[in-house]
């Protein structure tokens, strides 16, 4: 079984955004000015031996999130792979009541933050009532970070202070940590080891090492950090190909994920067991 555990099926025109923003920030990119669906995307993740999906969703702001709330409930009974996760903004009104909403009444698995996107930083005050309430549901919340030169319009840098902080004010929220802070991957390798409560998002870190080795920069650190972690701490990690928003094709991030000659054991670990964990037994 494969989970991809980071996918951005979103409404269709968040999706043809979507397709000329790679175009714009990835000149080459091959997936620029392609057209997306909701069904053509399922259809390339199936064609690849995907059987689910964490789908995430992010509101550019406030106004957007009921919508994109309950287009990711209405994918989720579309397409029965599609695991879906809430979306929430700083500047949501009655924020605990959308928590609860996405969890109790749409069976929601926890919610997605793009701070760089959506203008505001995950050590936002604002955002605290809706990690409490994260807590007491046992939901867990996606953080992007890392990859931050492609974002130069952020308020912030999503540093290592500020997410350990975070951590450690709510230790019982389970953190996903999206792109492992790329390329300081030192950074996620200290969080992982020094809490419980860490799990580390592979997504687009094997293709953008490669993709950097072919630009001429020297990658040895980085591969020795991601491999590191992988034999010591694989059960804890999560692998996805962030699409249609990735680093390539799908068949090139599979491709890139295969030139590491990952063990079965750690391939196993990232592409199902830990996904599997991180949902199966929630109360929702």
């Amino acid at each position: 079984m494969i989970i991809d555990a980071h996918t951005h099926i979103m409404p269709q025109r968040r999706l043809n955004g979507l397709s000329y923003w790679l175009g714009k920030v990835f000149a080459d990119h091959p997936m620029a000015g392609q057209c997306f669906t909701e069904d053509t995307i399922v259809e390339d993740l199936s064609r690849k031996g995907t059987d689910y999906i964490f789908n995430y969703v992010f509101s550019l702001r406030e106004s957007e999130t009921e919508e994109l709330n309950l287009f990711n409930k209405y994918l989720s009974e579309k397409f029965a792979s599609v695991i879906p996760f809430g979306c929430i903004h700083a500047e949501n009104r009655n924020i605990q009541a959308i928590i609860d909403l996405c969890i109790k009444t749409f069976g929601f698995r926890g919610f997605k933050l793009h701070p760089y996107v959506q203008g505001f930083s995950p050590d936002d005050e604002r955002l605290f009532p809706a990690y409490e309430r994260m807590e007491e549901l046992g939901v867990m919340v996606n953080i992007h970070t890392g990859f931050d030169e492609y974002y130069p319009q952020k308020e912030k840098t999503i540093t290592l202070s500020m997410i350990e902080g975070l951590i450690c004010r709510f230790p019982s929220l389970d953190f996903i940590l999206s792109h492992m802070f790329y390329p300081r991957l030192d950074e996620a390798v200290y969080l992982v080891e020094n809490f419980n409560n860490v799990i580390l998002d592979t997504t687009n870190v094997f293709s953008a090492i490669i993709q950097d080795e072919e630009k001429g920069l020297t990658m040895d650190k980085e591969r020795e950090l991601l491999s590191g972690a992988l034999k010591k701490w694989s059960q804890r990690m999560v692998f996805g190909t962030d699409y249609p928003a990735g680093m390539s094709t799908l068949d090139g991030i599979y491709r890139d994920l295969c030139a590491f000659g990952l063990s079965k054991n750690v391939k196993q670990d990232i592409l199902c067991s830990t996904a599997e964990n991180l949902v199966k037994g929630k109360n929702v």
